[in-house]
């Protein structure tokens, strides 16, 4: 494996400033392309209506290449996750799995791929692994040593800068009922804020506000989260705001395997398929595998189909999903003796290309599966490049799932803030001003 401080192959993947890590060449089936770089933004033939608005697919006519059932998986086991037979295996009936040509035609900004390559060469992990110093504006190490520098890559994949909207939160139980939440998420990443230089990032990584609008029971409530870094020196800080005692509170709880989301069936560190400190793990990279991901899930957010098609008892309806054959790393977390936490182990799949995480894998402590979760992944032409969408998350003891960035039933997705926000605004003061 490449190391990042090999000057001699950093110098020769300069020259190919369309890449950063991943390799360009296909697979020798075909089945994977080579990596082509030829869509940046939006194509021409695309009716795209700006930020904000549905992202329409590129390959919207594209054929179906076959159908992955639960009477066929077992011949496609090689490029399948123990979380994805699971699902074949606990709902035989219903869940299937769409498979379509993969596409690697999408690249990232100049802004992006100029800094992988000073990343390249600064980034450094901090004492204990728990935070990454010299990095910024795109993933830390584009040739990683080690799963402790592969799962700071996964948490640092690109991301739209600064966005605002609002979104569903959705939790579909076996019977068909649903819990539905809607919130206000307004997040500035300064991380890949094109507006600031290399030497005047703070070393906090994000900032999110969240306001929540319904149900009844939870409208008004109100978080502010902060993320940095280097969580070994400042560990993430957040705030909430509860509308009942019209107090803003600290909210140290709000990491690690707290609860998340109407049922509680996904944690805090579960967003990203992972986000936050990595402090109680051992982290491993395991041989790269050749994997069904969601890719190209355009039709996931079409406006067309409403939540009462959308959100099926089990998993989401199958005919808005797509998936595509990926090289994929494959990181192994396993959960550090003395620890606390609900899971045991952890395994999560991210996308060659991009760095990010699109599928997740997570065992008890006694190692037993009993949790699989998924993102669905698009051409964000905003951005421009790949980037997430919707999470989903599946309990399979429970046989429940919630699917979190819902928004068919919304204006659209959440737009980019190229304006910003007033200075102090994801500040505690602010907090209870945005709660109501």
């Amino acid at each position: 494996m490449l190391m990042r401080h090999d000057n001699s192959k950093l110098t020769s993947w300069e020259n190919h400033s369309r890449r950063w890590g991943a390799n360009p060449k296909g697979n020798a089936d075909n089945t994977i392309p080579p990596y082509t770089a030829t869509i940046l933004g939006a194509p021409a033939f695309v009716q795209y209506d700006g930020t904000g608005t549905f992202y329409p697919s590129a390959y919207a006519n594209e054929k179906l290449l076959f159908i992955i059932t639960a009477k066929n998986y077992r011949e496609h086991t090689e490029h399948l996750t123990e979380g994805q037979v699971a699902l074949f295996e606990t709902y035989p009936e219903t869940f299937r799995m769409p498979v379509y040509p993969s596409k690697r035609d999408t690249r990232y900004s100049d802004f992006i791929h100029k800094n992988v390559k000073l990343n390249a060469l600064s980034a450094k992990l901090v004492e204990g692994g728990n935070g990454v110093t010299g990095t910024f504006g795109a993933v830390p190490f584009p040739f990683p040593a080690n799963g402790q520098e592969l799962i700071w890559n996964s948490q640092f994949a690109p991301m739209l800068a600064a966005t605002a909207g609002e979104i569903n939160i959705a939790t579909v139980y076996p019977s068909g009922e649903t819990q539905l939440w809607a919130r206000q998420e307004d997040r500035y990443f300064e991380i890949f804020d094109e507006k600031i230089s290399r030497e005047k990032f703070s070393g906090t990584t994000a900032e999110v506000m969240l306001l929540f609008t319904a149900p009844a029971r939870e409208r008004g409530k109100a978080v502010l989260v902060h993320e940095y870094a280097d969580l070994s020196h400042s560990p993430r800080n957040a705030w909430q705001y509860m509308p009942g005692t019209r107090r803003v509170r600290r909210a140290p709880t709000i990491a690690y395997d707290f609860p998340d989301g109407p049922g509680g069936l996904r944690t805090v560190d579960d967003a990203l398929m992972f986000i936050g400190a990595t402090d109680r793990f051992t982290w491993k990279m395991e041989e790269q595998r050749e994997i069904y991901v969601p890719y190209n899930n355009n039709a996931l957010d079409d406006p067309s189909m409403k939540y009462a098609q959308l959100l099926t008892p089990y998993h989401l309806n199958p005919d808005a999903m797509r998936y595509e054959l990926h090289r994929c790393w494959v990181l192994v977390g396993i959960l550090k003796p003395g620890e606390r936490h609900i899971y045991g182990k952890r395994r999560l799949y991210m996308d060659e290309d991009s760095w990010a995480g699109l599928l997740a894998d997570n065992y008890d402590r006694q190692e037993k599966l009993f949790r699989t979760n998924m993102r669905s992944f698009v051409n964000l032409y905003d951005m421009p490049g790949m980037g997430p969408r919707v999470e989903i998350y599946h309990d399979l003891r429970q046989k429940a799932y919630q699917a979190n960035n819902l928004v068919n039933e919304m204006k659209g997705p959440p737009r980019l803030m190229s304006e910003g926000w007033p200075e102090g605004y994801f500040s505690p003061s602010n907090l209870r001003a945005i709660g109501k």
